[in-house]
Formats: C-alpha cells, sequence, structure tokens
C-alpha cells in the first residue's frame, strides 16, 4: 500500500469545508429593561444590525425583564460562561473597576449641563478602567438625574425618620451610610428585587429616573416624589472582555460602532422621556412635593461629609474624583464669571 503526504494547509482546508461554515459567535446579554420596551428595540434593532454586517457571523442574543437575576447574579453566571454580558448601573461594576462610582455620588452634580461638559475627559477614563477589570463596554449612557419616591409625604427633614426604608443597591455603602445619617432606614436589595420589596413592604422609598419609575412600573407604589435631583444615573452594556476578544478584529469593531451610536440614539430618546414622564407621573396620581431649600443643603452638607469621611478612612474609593471635582470648579467658576458679564 502506498502512502502519499498530505500538505498541512491541505489538510486544514479539507477539515474547515467538512465541517462546513465557521459556527457564529454569540453573545448572551442580561438585562432589566423589560420586553417590548423602546430600551429592547433598540437593542433588538442594533443586534440585527450586527448580525447583517458580520454576514451572521456574530449574534447578540438579550435576555430581558431581570430573568437572569440581579446584578451580582448575572456578573456570576458571566464567570460560569452562561452569560457573556449585562446591562448595568455604572455603580454595580464599582466592585471592579471603582471609576465607575464618579458619575453616581449623590448631590455631586448640580445640573444635567455639568456632567456634559465633562464627558468627553471621564467617559474615556471611565471605560478604559472596565476594559482593564476585563470588561468591554461600547459607551456610557446617561439616563438622567435620579428623584426620591415614597409612600409617605417627604418634605424637610422632620418627614425623616427610620419608618423610611429606602431601598440601596447592594454593596452600595455611601448610600447606606448617607442614608443612616439622614436618620432613614437603608434596605439593600438588587435591582430585580425592588418591585417584589416595594409590594411587600420592605421597602417604601426608593430612588430613581422619573421615566425609569415607569417603566418599570414602581411608580404604582409610590404616592409623592420629591422635587429634588439626588443624582445622576448612568449605565452600561458591558461584556466579557475574553468572550469578546473571540470574535474576529472586524467583527469586534462594527458591533463596537454600531452599539455606540444605538446607546447614543437611546440616550437622548431617555432625555425626551424624562421630559414627559413628569407629566405623566402627575397623572397617574403622584404629588411632585418641593422641598425645603434649606432642608436640601443639610442634605447635601451631611452627603458630602460622609463621603469626605469614608475616602479619608479608606472605606470607599472614588479614583479620580479630585481631578472631577476640580473640572467642576472650573465649569461653575466659567459660568458665574459669564453671568456676571
Amino acid at each position: 500500500m502506498m502512502f502519499r503526504c498530505i500538505p498541512a494547509g491541505t489538510l486544514l482546508l479539507a477539515l474547515v469545508l467538512a465541517a462546513g461554515p465557521l459556527a457564529a459567535q454569540q453573545l448572551k446579554i442580561a438585562t432589566l429593561a423589560p420586553d417590548g420596551s423602546t430600551w429592547m428595540e433598540v437593542l433588538n434593532d442594533a443586534a440585527d444590525e450586527v448580525r447583517q454586517q458580520t454576514g451572521g457571523k456574530v449574534v447578540t442574543r438579550f435576555y430581558p425583564g431581570g430573568v437572569m437575576g440581579g446584578s451580582d447574579t448575572v456578573l456570576r453566571r458571566m464567570k460560569l460562561g452562561q452569560l457573556q454580558g449585562g446591562v448595568f448601573t455604572v455603580g454595580e461594576l464599582a466592585g471592579m473597576a471603582p471609576e465607575t462610582n464618579l458619575y453616581s455620588l449623590p448631590f455631586q452634580f448640580k445640573n444635567a449641563s455639568e456632567l456634559a461638559q465633562l464627558r468627553d475627559e471621564f467617559d474615556p477614563y471611565i471605560l478604559d478602567a472596565l476594559h482593564e477589570a476585563g470588561m468591554v463596554a461600547p459607551a456610557i449612557t446617561n439616563g438622567g438625574f435620579a428623584y426620591l419616591f415614597s409612600r409617605d409625604r417627604i418634605e424637610s427633614t422632620g418627614d425623616v425618620s427610620s419608618s423610611l426604608r429606602v431601598w440601596i443597591p447592594e454593596n452600595d455603602p455611601l448610600s447606606r451610610r448617607t442614608l443612616e445619617e439622614i436618620g432613614a432606614s437603608a434596605v439593600p436589595m438588587s435591582l430585580a428585587d425592588v418591585y417584589t420589596g416595594l409590594q411587600t413592604g420592605t421597602i417604601n422609598t426608593f430612588a430613581n429616573t422619573m421615566s425609569g419609575a415607569i417603566i418599570l412600573q414602581w411608580h404604582t407604589r409610590a404616592k409623592y416624589m420629591l422635587d429634588l435631583p439626588v443624582l445622576m444615573t448612568a449605565g452600561v452594556m458591558a461584556v466579557d472582555r475574553k468572550s469578546f476578544e473571540r470574535i474576529a478584529p472586524e467583527h469586534r469593531a462594527i458591533w463596537l460602532s454600531v452599539f455606540r451610536q444605538a446607546l447614543r440614539a437611546q440616550e437622548a430618546r431617555t432625555i425626551e422621556e424624562n421630559r414627559d414622564a413628569r407629566a405623566a407621573l402627575v397623572e397617574q396620581g403622584i404629588e411632585i412635593v418641593e422641598p425645603d431649600p434649606e432642608d436640601v443643603r443639610e442634605w447635601q452638607r451631611i452627603s458630602d461629609r460622609v463621603l469626605d469621611d469614608m475616602l479619608a478612612s479608606g472605606e470607599f474609593e472614588v479614583p479620580g474624583l479630585d481631578r472631577l471635582r476640580a473640572r467642576l470648579e472650573e465649569i461653575r467658576g466659567e459660568e458665574s464669571g459669564s453671568v456676571a458679564e
């Protein structure tokens, strides 16, 4: 019998042809956004666009409505390879990259304009920190200011007591300490469990954007909204870097570009939804309460003191905070100067 040596390249080609077309790379991503919401419409349209542009080689599949659990559960599933990514608030990733805390500190920003002027500098800073921590995110999405919603009327510091059971995200020591200093009770809970907590009475107060409260139906468990922007909300759709790097480089670029554009478009849409949500909340029976200015200043002082104490003791870490505060002072100085003129 005669044996013939087959060149390695020919053998590899034969094996590829025998196996058929290369399998598509699939990214399974969990989100709390309800199926049918504008968020899911945007994400699914972007997934379709990526699939088309990559010739079906990259498939992005979303699991909406919190079916995969809260952020901690999603991160565990990512480590096990059951999921490749999730949609998170930036603070939910602070355990991996504490730089994400920069955008979610209470009373840090006076208005949306201040944050807008910082983003060209600090968005890349935060995204780079996430990349170093093993996560890839196409963009940071600003969700607008969160306001305090409650079953009981809150108007002044005198209305705050331990009976005010306020939801805070899990692993959020800053919010816990701040609320305790104010006199309220902090109840840690995953985002996915908040609605159930409101139903059972485990919590009776929460912070969310006006449109977010409606989308997640949390507003149905509240009677009042304190007209005080507490903190800026921001989110990221982040995927595991190792999983992402299994995708061909040219397809990675397509995925990042398409989802970056989609998330920026959704951000603009969210700004409009927040504007419309105020009127919708009033129509649905939510009373919007104007806080006393002196009480607001007191809450701000308490929040700043708690943050500075925790930073000094090493209990809390926010890399880049000094730089951000310096830039805010510059922005405020420029604005006050232009007003004087």
